[in-house]
């Protein structure tokens, strides 16, 4: 939620940019991507490129796409990844909220040559560069990818909107063995999550808390913890407070920020 009370830790959804050379790689399209967009206008005087990689079509992971500066050039040219389910083909699902009448600008009516590729979790995507990207399936309401970007022997997973089960997930642990940065679903704590006191319980949301973040990092043997989609109610001193205590229970934990920069 945008305002006062968010502008240190952010008021935008979900996008993550992976910059690996001159390449590109936007993970979601959340709110976020707007302010991305024209960044990447302001600093390419030629054609851009880029390849988005979607965890899932919820409205918060989708929604700053319909106001992507570059995606309305014709000389630029995105590739985007993502789940085809309910017998429709990514690309059919993502252009669903561009479509009256929820929005008054079709996909079409975007300059930028935009090639949408299928996913359905456990692919290896190779690009250029020595570049890798693997896919898993995690749990949440839908479906939903995470991601782990792979080149010269560092590694980067994305696991946004996922459940943790009863013990640490082994798929997942797998996923981000060893890896050198995890931004996790930290979206509520432990307390939460269980509804102790008054408060609901969130099971079967789709989200996770930051406790078991430190988990599946130290079973995996993985580096730095990014907490990641925190709760909407959250103000900038409540993420302060939940930053402290993560990082007390695991030292090389931090939270999202608006505009954060990490170099592996």
């Amino acid at each position: 939620m945008p305002g006062p009370l968010t502008t240190q830790y952010g008021g935008n959804t979900a996008c993550v940019q992976v910059r690996i050379g001159e390449r590109d790689f936007i993970i979601d399209a959340g709110s976020g991507l707007y302010h991305l967009g024209q960044a990447l206008l302001k600093n390419n005087s030629g054609p851009i490129r880029g390849a988005f990689l979607i965890s899932h079509i919820h409205w918060d992971h989708i929604q700053g796409f319909p106001f992507f500066g570059p995606a309305f050039a014709d000389q630029n040219r995105f590739a985007l990844y993502g789940q085809a389910k309910l017998g429709r083909t990514f690309a059919d699902l993502f252009r669903g909220q561009m479509q009256p009448p929820y929005f008054p600008v079709l996909l079409e009516a975007m300059g930028a040559q935009l090639d949408f590729h299928d996913l359905s979790g456990g692919e290896v995507l190779d690009f250029d560069d020595g570049i890798t990207v693997r896919t898993v399936l995690t749990n949440h309401p839908d479906g939903c990818l995470a991601y782990r970007i792979e080149q010269g022997g560092r590694s980067c997973c994305y696991l946004s909107d996922t459940e943790h089960c009863a013990s640490v997930d082994p798929v997942l642990k797998a996923f981000i063995a060893g890896a050198d940065l995890v931004i996790y679903d930290a979206c509520y704590t432990d307390e939460e999550y269980k509804g102790e006191g008054l408060q609901p319980s969130r099971k079967g949301w789709g989200h996770s808390t930051w406790q078991e973040g430190v988990k599946l990092m130290q079973a995996a043997g993985a580096k730095t913890l990014v907490l990641f989609h925190h709760a909407v109610e959250r103000t900038d001193a409540d993420m302060q407070r939940i930053e402290e205590m993560a990082k007390a229970a695991y030292p090389d934990c931090l939270a999202a920020r608006e505009g954060m920069t990490i170099r592996l």
